[in-house]
């Protein structure tokens, strides 16, 4: 499982934001196991975080560690699938003052800025496997993705229902439906053979 945010800047914001920031944020990133991708697209940059998991188990373990945006997962075991309801809710505005800190060498206003980065969006994407979304509130699915336009301003939470099946039980209910058919057939072939006269 893939989650990413996508963040795109024009030139303007690229020379606020470049430079120290970037290896900055480059650093802290790596350490935490999250790939950033810089890309150039026409005259703005594109930016990519990536972080991959290998279950969602792996998810809700860190999301106790990240402190950018508060988690509630509600579990709901079935016999042939476990429902995961998922609620997150970004905290970005939280880190505004300690980006404005951060870019305290610039002869920028902090209310400047402050506007600009209330302004700029975030494209928040969600990649399974396989299509086991449920109800959700994404701005966008394409195949296997969800993805989310997020802003500083939102105060929306994202929300998601996952469906992940119990391999395990659905093997077991085919099985006990293939052993059901089999008897039925059998039983048939043999009430219809005892029904017949004899010669």
């Amino acid at each position: 499982m893939d989650i990413a945010f996508n963040l795109k800047l024009d030139s303007r914001a690229e020379s606020l934001a470049g430079g120290t920031i970037e290896d900055l944020l480059r650093s802290r990133l790596q350490a935490a196991g999250i790939e950033l991708h810089k890309t150039k697209v026409g005259k703005s940059t594109e930016y990519q975080f990536l972080k991959s998991y290998a279950s969602i188990q792996d998810v809700k373990l860190n999301a106790g560690n990240l402190d950018i945006v508060d988690t509630q997962v509600d579990t709901e075991n079935k016999w042939l699938y476990t429902r995961y309801d998922v609620v997150a809710q970004p905290k970005l505005n939280a880190y505004s003052d300690k980006i404005l800190d951060t870019l305290g060498t610039l002869s920028v206003p902090k209310s400047l800025v402050r506007l600009f980065m209330q302004s700029q969006e975030l494209a928040f994407k969600l990649t399974l496997p396989y299509n086991l979304y449920g109800p959700n509130n994404a701005d966008e699915q394409d195949g296997n993705t969800l993805t989310w336009h997020i802003t500083m301003a939102d105060s929306e939470p994202m929300r998601l229902v996952v469906y992940v099946p119990d391999i395990r039980n659905i093997v077991l209910a085919g099985g006990a439906v293939i052993v059901l058919l089999a008897a039925g057939v059998i039983f048939f072939i043999r009430r219809s053979k005892s029904r017949k006269p004899k010669a």
